[in-house]
């Protein structure tokens, strides 16, 4: 490798390592303060880069926002979509077995909160500011994410529950959304539980309770 190229192999190294510094420290930040609570300058400081690198690499804040939103929602999301195909490629013509559904939705959700990997509990905690984020621009950013997903899976509960309502599958999606999410929240938490709760605690359990609880859910009548 002559001078010339060795110096670029080197500029490009350092680029993009300057890009996964402000990235690790937006996505922390993000998760402990909100995206509308850390400025611009808070990042260039956690990351120990200057304005010209965020300038460079996402362009703006809100740019840098919606990369930080893409690379925690996206895979999940992605993982989310190929379950479900194989859940309905399994039913063939049949309606999909509901709890397989819920699986689909839902384990992907609690093995990313599982991960022992660096950055899970940070995870966790963007997951939630995103879902709650004020700004309406960025709460576009999350819808996003998460519009063929939301197709994808209502067509699929419809199928499996007939008889239930659009709107009533709407409430319902929204109380399993807060009972997922909480759950993760609480397993993230796990010192303030039970000593022999957090001996038996893992990915697998976590989730076959939230499929029975929510396939319950699903099923209950409506009563007005």
């Amino acid at each position: 490798m002559n001078a010339t190229a060795q110096a670029n192999t080197t500029e490009e190294h350092s680029s993009a390592e300057t890009r996964r510094r402000v990235l690790v420290a937006a996505e922390k930040l993000f998760a402990e303060r909100g995206i509308e609570g850390v400025s611009i300058r808070d990042i260039t400081h956690a990351a120990d880069v200057n304005l010209a690198a965020i300038n460079y690499h996402f362009g703006t804040k809100q740019g840098l926002a919606a990369e930080v939103i893409k690379h925690c929602l996206a895979p999940l999301n992605v993982k989310r979509l190929e379950l479900l195909d194989a859940v309905e490629t399994k039913a063939g013509n049949r309606p999909p077995k509901l709890e397989a559904v819920l699986e689909a939705m839902i384990r992907p959700a609690v093995e990313r909160g599982f991960d022992k990997q660096p950055g899970s509990e940070t995870f966790l905690r963007l997951t939630g500011r995103c879902l709650s984020e004020p700004n309406a621009e960025i709460k576009q950013l999350v819808h996003s994410h998460f519009e063929k997903l939301i197709r994808r899976f209502d067509a699929a509960f419809l199928r499996a529950l007939p008889g239930l309502d659009p709107e009533e599958l709407f409430w319902r999606i929204t109380f399993i959304h807060g009972a997922l999410h909480y759950s993760l929240l609480t397993c993230g938490m796990q010192k303030a539980l039970p000593f022999k709760m957090r001996k038996n605690l893992d990915a697998k359990g976590l989730v076959h309770r939230l499929v029975a609880f929510t396939a319950a859910g699903l099923r209950a009548s409506v009563s007005t």
